[in-house]
């Protein structure tokens, strides 16, 4: 059962964000508002109207409904207008409103990857044009904040602009390989986060030592300061057995003041076998630098909640919104549906409905008394 919950407040508060963005138009000759148009694409795309044609339409389907909380004194913009509109709107601005929406992340796990936006491949510069870098929050099921790869330039490049946007005291960050940089981890540690980050070989040096170090630990029969978590899952035919070793002592390791905050190395081996096939177990191993305390079990959780950022995130992105198939080439334009997208998903995976979030999306947009129960999720804590 749903709690009973204010819709007009929680739209007035949506809507008095998107009206403070900055708008570049010409004062006095447009004829749709900034924030009333914003929130008719988020309307729509809620509802799997998802492109500049399919948004216009819905806003002249559903123009009664929509004037139940907006004014809407000339009608409903068309295509173009939305077009034009995103190509306005800094897509940093809205990306704002996304880590006021997200909210404290004090004492949260944020899960730091990139995605690549496919819809923008240029064929000539034989890449895609937009990149994006999330810090997602899984308890929230939303991120904190994006920031895109500039230009002949890549991920390690755009972290420290990501991590420099957050409010991280007393967050966990977690990151794969690419967040294995002296700097970032220092810059981490200042803001007052803790970190569990990946370790490979593109940190030769210390990847070498910690592998060292647990093949010496597995020759000792009882290693001192050893700590051991193990998990086994049998789930869709497939069984995985998942072994979390964690060394807290690290007076071994002659370069650990490289790494700020460093308290703890982690090896994490999983063992998976599929279906009805023979053979052994498929066998992988990685390792982990952490400023956390050493908790085998606690760690072995956050290195699996990492990749709620891929399950729960870019594949809803990707399958359910299609964002890999959307041809919008504008970068900004490309960037700020994507925003949207995050946002309408949020409240899509909120809702208590046993539906996949492409059922929701249907039913939202035929029944109007259903989408409403999905705009009352927006927080009414998110206040402008």
């Amino acid at each position: 059962m749903l709690p009973i919950i204010d819709t007009a407040q929680a739209l007035e508060n949506l809507r008095r964000h998107f009206a403070s963005l900055v708008d570049a138009r010409v004062a006095g000759r447009t004829l749709y508002r900034l924030d009333e148009t914003l929130m008719l694409a988020f309307c729509a795309m809620l509802c799997e109207y998802e492109s500049y044609e399919e948004m216009a339409l819905f806003a002249r389907s559903e123009i009664d409904w929509l004037r139940s909380f907006l004014e809407l004194k000339n009608g409903t913009p068309s295509h173009d207008v939305f077009r034009n509109l995103f190509a306005m709107v800094k897509a940093e601005a809205l990306v704002d409103v996304l880590s006021l929406w997200c909210g404290e992340l004090s004492g949260k796990h944020i899960a730091i990857d990139g995605k690549a936006l496919r819809g923008t491949y240029d064929a000539k510069a034989e890449k895609c044009l937009l990149h994006v870098l999330r810090a997602w929050v899984g308890e929230h099921r939303l991120s904190a904040g994006h920031v895109t790869c500039l230009a002949k330039s890549n991920e390690i490049e755009a972290l420290p602009r990501l991590l420099q946007m957050l409010q991280l005291k007393g967050a966990t960050i977690t990151m794969d390989a690419m967040g294995c940089q002296c700097a970032a981890i220092e810059q981490i540690h200042a803001q007052g986060a803790d970190y569990l980050i990946a370790l490979k070989a593109n940190q030769k040096g210390t990847f070498q030592a910690v592998k060292a170090h647990f093949d010496a630990l597995d020759a000792e029969p009882a290693p001192a300061g050893h700590l051991y978590h193990e998990s086994n899952e049998l789930s869709h035919g497939r069984y995985v057995r998942r072994e979390c070793q964690v060394s807290a002592n690290i007076d071994w390791y002659d370069k650990s003041w490289k790494w700020h905050g460093l308290q703890s190395v982690v090896r994490m081996r999983r063992y998976t076998h599929r279906g009805q096939q023979s053979g052994e177990l498929l066998e992988e191993t990685h390792y982990f630098i952490s400023s956390l305390a050493p908790d085998a079990k606690r760690l072995a959780q956050l290195i699996r909640d990492h990749w709620s950022v891929e399950n729960s995130c870019h594949h809803v992105l990707d399958v359910t919104f299609s964002e890999d198939h959307c041809q919008v080439r504008d970068t900004n334009a490309a960037h700020s549906l994507s925003v949207l997208r995050e946002m309408t998903a949020s409240l899509l995976k909120a809702h208590p409905a046993k539906a996949s979030i492409r059922l929701k999306r249907k039913r939202a947009a035929l029944e109007p008394a259903f989408r409403n129960q999905l705009l009352a999720l927006i927080p009414l804590s998110f206040d402008a």
